[in-house]
């Protein structure tokens, strides 16, 4: 069943997409990013390898120039000027699947990324928590069993190797892919300092970078990132980066995983979160609205069903953003 309701959410947002292409806004929002002094931000989690590779090829013909995490912090730091069509590739969590989808591409193309790790996660089982039902408290409870049923990261030594490409920089997604808005001073504190420790000691470089995990922030962390040395924090905003954009609110273009590629289009440029987070907006609505006559006994009306498999829109701003 879960293959069947992705198979029918990709049609549904695979034609709304090219509804979106064929109406110009690609083509505008495209202008934009080749034509003005802006960087285009794109974060993926495990693209499968037809989907990134088409991606990276859909970039490359229309002129796009992949940049490095270190030549955007020349361009907000220094005001340096964007060459055109600069844009910055990155991805969370550290996937086991980036080392056959996607970094094998990136090697032999020589596109600069930023990997965004979860130390504790990649230096214990691997096992992403949010994939499996539970908690990070409770995932730890069940190493022993957990282990058994595979990693979701990438390994230590494999981090290690990958990390010692020129192609890839290293940056931190807190210890234990921890929401900051949720934490104390001192949690956030450790998740930052102690993230920031480790990845610089498997790697023997500067972890200057740090991606908000879920996207969440409240402005208390650029404190914290001052403290520990990040010069660079990634969210989930949906715009572009410009030589003004705050080096610690640096928005992102979400691509999720296995989606259809006229879709991807529209995230890489930034047109589909403002075109389809209202209609989910209005259907979870919609769904509001019947729980709370369903709780008064009042017999609910039957709206037009919510795709099954949408993603939701992220909080300040993929479940995208983990």
């Amino acid at each position: 069943m879960p293959r069947v309701h992705t198979v029918v959410r990709n049609a549904f947002c695979g034609l709304l997409a090219l509804g979106l292409i064929a109406s110009g806004r690609v083509r505008r929002s495209r202008k934009r990013a080749l034509g003005e002094a802006v960087v285009t931000a794109i974060y993926f989690h495990k693209p499968n390898r037809r989907l990134f590779g088409r991606c990276i090829r859909w970039l490359s013909k229309y002129g796009y120039t992949f940049i490095s995490v270190n030549e955007l912090l020349e361009i907000l730091y220094l005001g340096k000027v964007p060459p055109r069509g600069a844009v910055w590739l990155s991805f969370d969590d550290g996937c086991k699947e980036l080392l056959e989808n996607v970094l094998p591409l990136v090697r032999q193309r020589k596109i600069p990324v930023t990997l965004f790790i979860p130390s504790g996660i990649v230096e214990g089982d691997g096992l992403f928590p949010w994939l499996h039902g539970m908690t990070s408290t409770e995932m730890r409870d069940r190493n022993a069993s957990a282990r058994k049923s595979g990693r979701d990261s990438m390994t230590v030594a494999k981090m290690r190797q990958v990390a010692g490409w020129p192609e890839v920089t290293i940056g931190s997604h807190t210890v234990s892919h921890a929401v900051m808005t949720s934490l104390k001073e001192e949690k956030a504190r450790f998740e930052l300092g102690e993230s920031k420790r480790t990845l610089e000691s498997w790697t023997g470089a500067d972890v200057k970078c740090f991606a908000f995990p879920e996207g969440r922030f409240d402005g208390r962390e650029r404190e914290f990132l001052v403290e520990f040395d990040y010069r660079l924090a990634a969210t989930t905003e949906n715009s572009f980066i410009t030589r003004g954009t705050n080096p610690y609110m640096v928005p992102r273009f979400s691509v999720a995983d296995d989606i259809s590629f006229p879709e991807a289009i529209c995230n890489m440029v930034g047109v589909w979160r403002p075109a389809i987070d209202p209609l989910i907006n209005f259907l979870q609505h919609r769904k509001d609205l019947d729980g709370e006559k369903q709780k008064s006994g009042v017999e609910p009306r039957s709206p037009c069903p919510t795709p099954r498999g949408m993603s939701q829109p992220e909080k300040v701003e993929s479940s995208s953003a983990r």
